[in-house]
């Protein structure tokens, strides 16, 4: 969903002696307004054309001493690393993407942070150049988080230390939590042609970032809310009836939109919001309340808007198979909970809705969820879960047709040492039981074999049973067409469900394609269970 003007649709323990709630009581503005003090840096020769996004992480790291895992994390929650089209990126309020960010780091022109302009005065690159040039948004934006860290007085090299940075580089506390998710699982993605990746991190947990205790509608979601004027209170059904659910798409990370909806200067609200990686899902409004996310106040009146993470010009990359199955599934109960027929009449795209003069939906003629939004798998899905309890919020056990799957009791396709042992006591598992192994010195992996009909990306899951004895550092390795890649998960969380590893291009044939290695720094049995690969 890419816009909506609000009166149209209503119709009607630090160093330096600044502990960390002072910090954030300074806000984005306050904040930039005291390291500013210290004055302005220069700026360096950017990198010639044939220069690798991972090297210019590393340059923007060395010169302004931000972790480079920081940095790749919070570039990869924002954008998985691709500069997104700069007509995303103004500030905009009344826009239901209005929270805007340029380029690969999201750069923002709002004017309480504005840190398009600070990174500008930082590192004396254009503010023009900064919005497209992708090194050049690196560097800003490890400009900006070096001086807010000034600000901290912390140590650098304490990565905890960081979480303040980005909480108010990033609108909040919510978005620092999804750099530290990320932080902590690592990431991996191919950009370009180049294979960008870091693994995890040791990183506190953090207590979550809610609005209210009170409880989501859908008992699959987590409730967050939103500002009050961003949206009209009502009584549906009984006030107006539920007959749609408009499919959006952000624009933008999960964060930031539910952020933008808890903004007073926004005027635009959803009611749910799913993240690309895992599926979880942020309620914003009520579904008796009607938000303003439409763009056309009947539509508003009578609908539920569900928000999805990412970009429209980049499907392949945000559209994950996690979290078409759990929008299927919210959907599924809401057409189920209010009598909505399943549909195309009924289940539309925001470029659907009326109210738009020329080609789009709403008032401000927007497109998503674009072309690359796959209906008929969507449509099919909810038609499945419409027959089972949606209302659980857990994940199921796929069918076939939902990827090609490979257990470690596939005959042929699994092999592992005699170190490795089998174990079948824990509930989460995948099937019959699961591989465990003592961590060691090393490599020794448990190996699975995945035969794939067709060359292309492929979105890969593991799934293994969660237990405080379990590794929180495990290893997985994923033989690519260009190389492996190496991704640290923890055994000890996520259990009983398909974790997403990363989306990979894969070469056609049968071959050995995911690890699960022994090597380990850190105590508790490491875990092979099941394999999911799904084309992308």
């Amino acid at each position: 969903m890419e816009g909506e003007n609000m009166c149209g649709g209503c119709c009607g323990d630090s160093s330096s002696g600044m502990d960390r709630r002072e910090f954030l009581k300074l806000g984005s503005a306050g904040v930039f307004g005291a390291v500013m003090l210290g004055g302005t840096l220069s700026g360096q020769a950017l990198a010639q054309t044939g220069s690798s996004l991972t090297s210019e992480f590393e340059a923007a790291s060395e010169k302004y001493g931000v972790p480079l895992e920081l940095l790749l994390a919070m570039g990869y929650v924002s954008t998985r690393w691709v500069t997104p089209p700069p007509s995303t990126g103004e500030y905009t309020p009344g826009d239901i993407h209005g929270m805007g960010g340029y380029g690969v780091m999201a750069l923002s022109d709002a004017p309480d942070k504005d840190t398009l302009a600070r990174a500008a005065d930082l590192t004396n690159i254009p503010e023009d150049k900064l919005r497209e040039d992708w090194a050049s948004n690196i560097l800003g934006a490890a400009a900006v988080l070096s001086k807010l860290h000034e600000a901290s007085g912390a140590d650098r090299e304490d990565l905890d230390s960081w979480y303040d940075v980005a909480s108010a580089y990033g609108d909040g506390s919510l978005y620092a939590d999804q750099v530290f998710d990320t932080l902590r699982d690592g990431a991996s993605e191919e950009v370009g042609g180049e294979e960008v990746s870091f693994e995890g991190q040791e990183v506190e947990e953090q207590a979550p970032a809610r609005t209210t205790a009170a409880a989501a509608d859908y008992s699959g979601a987590t409730f967050y809310g939103a500002y009050s004027e961003n949206y009209s209170q009502a009584s549906r059904p009984s006030s107006n009836r539920i007959t749609k659910v408009v499919i959006h798409v952000m624009q933008g990370s999960w964060s930031s939109a539910i952020n933008w909806f808890k903004d007073s200067r926004a005027g635009v609200s959803c009611h749910y919001n799913i993240r690309s990686s895992d599926g979880f899902i942020g309620q914003s409004v009520r579904e008796k309340d009607i938000a303003y996310h439409a763009g056309y106040w009947p539509t508003n009146q009578g609908s539920v808007g569900i928000e999805h993470e990412g970009y429209v010009s980049d499907p392949g990359r945000w559209f994950t198979d996690t979290m078409y199955r759990s929008s299927a599934k919210l959907t599924a109960y809401l057409c189920k909970k209010y009598g909505i027929a399943i549909s195309r009449t009924n289940i539309i795209g925001h470029f659907e809705v009326p109210g738009c003069s020329g080609p789009g939906g709403g008032s401000a003629c927007h497109t998503d969820p674009g072309s690359g939004w796959n209906w008929t798998k969507y449509m099919d899905l909810v038609r499945q879960y419409a027959g089972e309890n949606t209302q659980s919020g857990q994940e199921e056990q796929p069918a076939a047709a939902s990827g090609i799957i490979v257990d470690n009791t596939t005959a042929g396709r699994f092999g592992a040492s005699a170190a490795w042992g089998v174990n079948s006591w824990n509930s989460q598992k995948y099937g019959t039981n699961y591989h465990v192994a003592r961590p060691g010195n090393k490599a020794d992996p448990a190996r699975f074999k995945v035969a794939l009909p067709s060359a292309g990306r492929h979105a890969v899951y593991l799934w293994w049973p969660a237990a405080s004895g379990y590794n929180p550092a495990t290893t997985i390795k994923i033989s690519t067409r260009s190389g492996g890649v190496t991704r640290v998960m923890n055994q000890r969380k996520n259990g009983g469900k398909w974790v997403l590893i990363g989306t990979f291009d894969f070469a056609a044939g049968d071959a050995w394609r995911v690890s699960v290695l022994r090597k380990s720094t850190k105590r508790g049995y490491v875990v092979a269970d099941a394999v999911r690969f799904v084309k992308s």
